[in-house]
């Protein structure tokens, strides 16, 4: 009897600490407040804040593929390009904290060809001594421009600020990437007034090149003045760029540039290849001049035409060679079209004429382009 009620009186005892439990409240915790992304419209479209900060990013870029053609190659130049922008901006108390980076892919799948009978006024050793061929997959991956900017301060990698040019696609305005310091001062009512240093030798000396802008923008148009002195060739360049919107349909451009010599900022008359390449010898001219007229037709289709012209080119190394100066005129024609809302094609043609002493020789070239930005 005493065994029987000791195993009902631990049963009933077990059972009330049973309930006793289940009597007890859950606590489930609560989930932790999610940061949606937000919109960032101080900038302009495509800002967005990066959650946790009031730091503005932007990203972006463009695909390109283009196929270009010249009456000296046997076939067609198949040329690709890929670019990634990345933009953040912030708000400080001295103005706005900007860093700007540019990732470029280019693939170009064409057959170089050199042939020396198409030049043969050239001075020799700015040809090769026969026909060359180089055929292949060529691409390359890089960093385009790297740029941190404080308020007016700028500082990094990128274009020179020297280079600018026409809308066409003949044109030539002089420069190309350099390591660079610089600050705009904002005059107020479109006035604008740059002054940069800008490296561009490699371990040459301690002294940098000087670079001054100085534009306007209003309603008519823009209008830019340019000034560039390369301290290792002791030489300058001066530039001036007028674009004007004559109606709203009708818009002209003009050009006009003047060298003392041979230097880093000269143009480059021959590099007409549509591909923003350079060549690695510039030739530059004295002095050179160019305009350029165009017409919207629709808000999606727009063609223009225009020409440059320079003199002297080489200056006097290439005119002591040749006997005489050299000359030598570009121009060209685009189509632009709007396939859809970030999907454009172009289509140029252009035509070169070198003028020599001992001779004249001309060339067409052209492309078609496709570009998706976004």
């Amino acid at each position: 009897m005493k065994l029987k009620s000791l195993l009902i009186g631990s049963a009933a005892l077990a059972a009330a600490a049973t309930g006793a439990k289940a009597a007890d409240p859950i606590v489930v915790p609560e989930p932790e407040p999610m940061e949606y992304v937000r919109v960032c419209d101080v900038y302009g479209a495509g800002f967005f804040y990066i959650p946790g900060t009031e730091t503005c990013l932007k990203i972006g870029g463009m695909v390109r593929y283009q196929i270009n053609w010249d009456e000296n190659d046997d076939g067609w130049d198949k040329y690709a390009r890929g670019e990634l922008n990345i933009d953040a901006r912030s708000e400080t108390e001295y103005g706005t904290l900007g860093a700007f980076i540019k990732l470029r892919a280019t693939s170009d799948t064409k057959r170089t060809l050199t042939r020396a009978a198409d030049w043969s006024g050239l001075p020799a050793g700015l040809v090769n001594g026969g026909d060359a061929y180089s055929e292949g997959v060529t691409s390359s991956v890089g960093l385009q421009q790297a740029i941190i900017s404080l308020g007016g301060l700028s500082m990094g990698l990128s274009d020179t600020l020297y280079d600018a040019a026409l809308s066409g696609e003949f044109d030539n305005g002089g420069g190309d990437r350099v390591h660079f310091i610089n600050y705009t001062f904002a005059a107020g009512n479109g006035f604008t007034a740059t002054l940069a240093v800008e490296e561009a030798d490699e371990d040459y000396d301690y002294t940098p090149n000087f670079v001054g802008k100085v534009g306007v923008a209003q309603g008519w148009g823009t209008a830019d003045f340019y000034a560039a002195y390369d301290a290792t060739a002791e030489e300058f360049a001066l530039k001036a760029i007028v674009k004007a919107d004559l109606t709203e349909r009708l818009f002209a451009e003009g050009i006009a540039i003047y060298e003392s010599g041979i230097n880093f900022y000269s143009t480059d008359p021959f590099d007409v290849t549509g591909t923003g390449t350079p060549s690695t010898l510039r030739f530059g001219s004295e002095w050179s001049v160019g305009g350029l007229i165009g017409y919207k037709f629709t808000p999606k289709l727009k063609a223009s035409i225009g020409a440059q012209y320079y003199d002297n080119v080489g200056h006097d190394l290439v005119a002591t060679a040749f006997g005489g100066d050299v000359n030598y005129i570009s121009a060209g024609a685009t189509v632009d079209y709007q396939i859809v809302e970030n999907f454009d094609a172009k289509l140029a043609v252009n035509y070169g004429k070198l003028d020599t002493p001992a001779g004249n020789v001309d060339n067409w070239s052209g492309f078609v382009r496709f570009q998706r930005n976004f």
